[in-house]
């Protein structure tokens, strides 16, 4: 990783991916201060972002709660890899991985189905 950590302001999009199989998602995210806030949509619904990023030594690590409007909350932790966010979400008796990139590069890395 270069020196500079990229962390754009803006749409981003990927998918998550439950059970072997991917879900597309859309998000708007905003980085400031060590605080990530946001919004999006999936095929469960529209949903609201807030969580945190801090640098680790050269890596980009990042945590956020995904809340579904009127209903449930799924935690999400990643890492900044090459401009993509890659991890794990989960929730009670539920885990998968996920993928997001600046909507500027097409998703996150053409992994969308």
């Amino acid at each position: 990783m270069s020196g500079r950590v990229e962390l754009p302001s803006g749409m981003w999009t990927g998918h998550y991916e439950q059970m072997g199989r991917a879900y597309p998602q859309h998000l708007k995210l905003e980085f400031a201060d060590g605080l990530i806030r946001g919004d999006g949509v999936d095929d469960l619904g529209t949903f609201a972002i807030d969580g945190e990023y801090r640098l680790e030594g050269s890596e980009m690590r990042m945590g956020w709660i995904k809340t579904y409007d009127g209903a449930h909350s799924v935690l999400y932790l990643g890492e900044l890899l090459d401009r993509t966010i890659r991890g794990r979400w989960s929730l009670t008796g539920a885990s998968g991985t996920f993928a997001l990139a600046p909507a500027d590069r097409g998703g996150a890395g053409g992994e969308m189905s």
